[in-house]
């Protein structure tokens, strides 16, 4: 069975119409489609042996203005799970973000970021269509042999059939989220104020929103009653500790593109 694992073989569970292969291998740093498979055997070989678990969130799609989702792997790196989010990189994503984080610095030292921050940050480039940022996504999740769960928001492109192959094949949970249609007006929203102790009653109504939207997949994972998760997300956020992780992670960031860019000027005046 092994062998016929291939990236034909993911190919297969889409219903394709216009995809560029080789950019898809080139963002996840593999260089011909037998380098991918034999990746991708390797890690079905392994996964059973993993001592370590990642979760992967993949939302394939972001709905202007709609933002609970965009904090779900800082609230699940804060519940001390390693967590890869993965999204295409629209407005919105970089307009959240920025108040956090120096997004440069996303694409440098991602395996440094998994393990010290216990999150890792992929925001594909808006240049791939929907259908290769799922094919890419879940190609991502599959060739990690710690990945142990895998989470997608919004419409995935599988259906249930080929959803419950992947899990058997490959021993993953798959869990599938409805994208929740509740929008902001991001204007009004003073992010840097958003998760302080202390809220005004607008910021108190975004942070209810976040809570009510994120509850299920920390029930899920966490294995507790949709009340309970619900208001440990809320403990998560008048404590604090969702601010503490987001400025020690802009710190980090900062860190990684302060080193990155003093590397490139010295590599420049050799």
């Amino acid at each position: 069975m092994l062998r016929s694992l291939s990236f034909q073989f993911i190919l297969d569970f889409f219903e394709l119409t216009q995809i560029d292969s080789t950019k898809i291998l080139q963002r996840l740093g593999i260089e011909s489609f037998d380098e991918f498979d034999v990746i991708l055997q390797q890690s079905l070989a392994s996964r059973s042996a993993q001592q370590s678990s990642h979760d992967y969130i993949i939302q394939s799609s972001t709905l202007e203005n709609s933002l609970s989702y965009l904090f779900t792997p800082f609230i699940h790196a804060v519940l001390n799970r390693d967590t890869i989010y993965i999204a295409p990189r629209q407005n919105i994503v970089e307009q959240v973000y920025a108040h956090y984080f120096r997004l440069d610095a996303l694409e440098l030292e991602n395996q440094q970021s998994i393990t010290d921050m216990n999150l890792c940050l992929d925001l594909v480039p808006t240049e791939f269509n929907a259908a290769e940022f799922n094919i890419y996504a879940l190609a991502k999740a599959l060739l990690d042999p710690a990945c142990q769960h895998l989470t997608m928001i919004g419409d995935s492109g599988l259906d249930p059939a080929s959803k419950q192959q992947l899990e058997s094949l490959f021993q993953v949970q798959i869990s599938e989220i409805v994208l929740d249609q509740k929008q902001f007006n991001l204007s009004d929203i003073n992010f840097k104020k958003l998760f302080w102790k202390r809220k005004t009653p607008e910021l108190a109504q975004v942070c209810q929103s976040i809570a009510q939207e994120n509850a299920a997949l920390v029930s899920r994972q966490f294995h507790m009653k949709l009340d309970d998760a619900e208001h440990l997300i809320d403990d998560l956020m008048y404590s604090e500790h969702l601010f503490e992780k987001l400025s020690v992670f802009g710190e980090f960031t900062e860190t990684i593109f302060k080193n990155s860019l003093e590397s490139k000027l010295r590599y420049a005046h050799e």
